[in-house]
């Protein structure tokens, strides 16, 4: 396969299509997904809220108070950016040391020495190379110490 840059929005709309014909299912970028996904919930949550659209049986009535919490848990997931992004396989072998639990301090500022990322679980593939979707970024105006978060990859909207 030759290595061709997309030159425009209509090109890349034509591979999507083309794609979508390969696979027999819809092809979309997963920052389109997560728009959904929001979309989704902000939906759930308002059929549950809002007096005007109130019934004695609303779809979602019984977790609706749930979503925003489950939204925080996906928007930080590691393992969802890991698997989404990264396209690592789910890790199967518990690291020794963190056992299967998160560590923000092995995750961002000492490596664990079994390369587990923090996560409490070793990566499958040498090659996987400990996504996190965050970054650490030293900011020279900043006092001594703070440290800035960026998250890099693509955010669930």
């Amino acid at each position: 396969m030759k290595n061709h840059v997309i030159s425009n929005n209509e090109e890349a709309q034509e591979l999507i299509k083309r794609l979508q014909e390969y696979y027999h299912e819809p092809v979309l970028p997963l920052s389109s997904f997560c728009r959904a996904m929001s979309v989704w919930r902000d939906c759930i949550v308002k059929n549950n809220t809002d007096p005007n659209l109130l019934r004695q049986e609303n779809q979602g009535g019984r977790y609706f108070n749930f979503l925003d919490e489950l939204y925080v848990d996906i928007r930080k997931s590691n393992l969802l950016a890991r698997l989404l992004y990264a396209k690592e396989p789910l890790r199967s072998r518990m690291c020794p040391i963190h056992k299967g639990h998160y560590d923000g301090n092995a995750m961002f500022f000492e490596k664990c020495p079994h390369l587990c990322d923090g996560t409490g679980w070793l990566r499958e593939r040498a090659g996987d190379e400990g996504f996190s979707g965050i970054k650490i970024v030293e900011t020279p105006d900043s006092e001594i110490g703070k440290r800035r978060v960026q998250k890099w990859f693509g955010k669930f909207r």
